[in-house]
């Protein structure tokens, strides 16, 4: 009985290991499309403020008018695998508010950098935004990637902005 104990606390110690040894490493951030009937003068860019910061990513953009649940953000993850991005199993949709509200890793990343929801219309700039995984559940399925963002008008799906940030999945 006694080993099993020991086997037990054991797997539990590697376990919250595993779960906090993912880290991601934005490399390369681009804004693809941006509908100017919605959205305007949108840019995204990735700090490192010294050499042993995190990265940040930073999202700067005007809304010309208020983002509530009428808007969707699909989000997909692309493997990189023999120098081409191909679809991945990862992926996920939500509306606006959702997103930002119940959704605890990129959502919750967008949260605590200070985006609000609903999002009046105006100038917006969400500054120093990381990956929060110190809760992710488990080892992320590969190491490079392309993290796709699409968002759209829930009603008709007519496209407002796309981007993208490319990043690498580092398991500590």
């Amino acid at each position: 009985m006694f080993p099993h104990n020991v086997l037990f606390v054991l797997c539990l110690i590697l376990g919250i290991q595993v779960i906090k040894s993912l880290e991601v490493i934005p490399e390369r951030a681009n804004v693809t499309f941006s509908n100017p009937e919605y959205a305007s003068n949108v840019t995204i860019n990735i700090r490192r403020y010294n050499r042993k910061s995190a990265y940040y990513i930073n999202l700067m953009g005007t809304n010309m008018q208020t983002w509530t649940n009428n808007i969707t953000a699909d989000v997909e993850i692309s493997q990189y695998l023999h120098n081409e991005y191909r679809p991945s199993f990862v992926g996920f949709h939500y509306k606006l508010c959702d997103l930002v509200n119940k959704e605890p890793f990129i959502g919750g990343a967008i949260k605590n950098a200070g985006l609000v929801c609903p999002l009046p219309a105006g100038y917006h700039a969400v500054m120093n935004i990381t990956a929060p995984t110190e809760h992710f559940p488990n080892v992320f399925p590969f190491e490079k990637g392309r993290i796709e963002f699409t968002v759209s008008l829930t009603s008709t799906s007519e496209p407002v902005l796309k981007l993208f940030i490319e990043a690498r999945f580092k398991q500590k």
